[in-house]
């Protein structure tokens, strides 16, 4: 298995709108019949909160078994605001300034110009992530073909239900310590990665199993296009949350990542992956958020390639070489990428499990 990172940072050095951070709804959202559907569905995940039904993702401070109080008109209506949409660059200016810089100014100065940085941001995160949680719930309230009855679904539904509620019932920020709040509040957004995709994929096989007979072609094509919608929408959702909380202190993407995989209690996947990275230099001063100013592709395919490597290790017993080359032109060698290392990461994760399985199986 060949990668070559200077096709990594050739195609994304182009890069400059944040994926689809809003989804275009089925037309049947407006329509009569759906509504009346989606009423029915919201319906039964308030009853499945109230009688504490487990939900998707893990919540800050929220109570699993209070009932939802988020009324189907509110829901509606925030859901159909359009969302603000954002551009990497604009994202890269909206967090803190970058780690080491404040050392350029006195640190008066540079903490105040952070706190009011933040606040800001705070403030925009209070009127736009509810907006775009709502739009996610009604993402899964409409899925086609039955897969929006599912209680695995329905159970991710009231989740976002339950975080709507959760950042309504919360005031504005308006200084320093409300900040910190309402962050701590976010950061229970992000700490689970896998459970709403797993539920998502229990949901597919219920209805596989209930139907006992093959999705046709078709059904299959439209719900796979409803799913990726709410999968895209949801990247721009934790990319707005994990880059405001980031920008606030002196972790980085690094850290954050580190607390995700030790909640799912993946803690030891990140051995060979940490050896992989003392090999090599790892400056990460010109972080803002979780964005990079000179995101390295090679150094993220290392430290991907040890840590796949070791998991397809575990999982089949053997694991496939992965040879890395760098073929960078000298004359772009010094060109600057800027990018989120993590979704970088992610992405090349999958494509080195999918070839590490298929290179074992052959």
């Amino acid at each position: 298995i060949k990668i070559n990172p200077s096709n990594v940072r050739r195609s994304f050095s182009s890069v400059s709108i944040l994926a689809p951070l809003a989804s275009n709804h089925p037309s049947s959202f407006k329509s009569s019949r759906g509504v009346i559907t989606m009423e029915r569905n919201f319906n039964s995940s308030a009853q499945s909160a109230s009688n504490g039904t487990p939900t998707g993702e893990k919540g800050g401070n929220r109570s699993d078994s209070a009932p939802v109080k988020v009324s189907m008109d509110e829901l509606l209506a925030l859901a159909s605001c359009q969302p603000t949409a954002l551009s990497l660059e604009t994202m890269y200016r909206y967090g803190a300034t970058p780690k080491g810089s404040k050392k350029a100014q006195p640190a008066s100065e540079a903490q105040n110009f952070v706190n009011l940085t933040r606040l800001r941001n705070a403030q925009f995160l209070h009127r736009e992530l509810p907006i775009r949680i709502a739009q996610r719930a009604i993402d899964l309230l409409t899925l086609p073909h039955g897969l929006n009855r599912t209680k695995e679904v329905q159970s991710i539904a009231n989740t976002y239900l339950q975080y709507l509620q959760q950042l309504r019932d919360f005031p504005v920020p308006k200084n320093e310590e409300t900040e910190k709040e309402f962050t701590t509040i976010l950061s229970g957004l992000v700490m689970d990665r896998h459970s709403i995709p797993m539920a998502i994929a229990r949901g597919l096989q219920s209805l596989k199993d209930e139907r006992k007979a093959p999705v046709d072609a078709r059904r299959l094509a439209e719900m796979e296009e409803a799913l990726n919608r709410f999968f895209t929408a949801r990247v721009g959702l934790r990319f707005l949350v994990e880059h405001h909380i980031l920008s606030g202190n002196d972790e980085n993407s690094d850290a954050l990542y580190r607390k995700q995989v030790e909640a799912e209690g993946g803690l030891e996947l990140l051995e060979d992956e940490n050896y992989a990275m003392s090999t090599i230099d790892n400056d990460d001063q010109d972080m803002t958020g979780c964005i990079q100013r000179n995101c390295d592709p090679l150094k993220e395919v290392h430290r991907t390639a040890a840590r796949v490597t070791r998991l397809c290790r575990e999982s089949y017993g053997i694991a496939p070489e992965i040879e890395i080359v760098d073929c960078t032109p000298d004359k772009d060698a010094a060109l600057p990428f800027t990018y989120v290392p993590h979704h970088l990461r992610y992405m090349l994760a999958e494509l080195l499990k999918n070839s590490c399985r298929a290179t074992v199986r052959k």
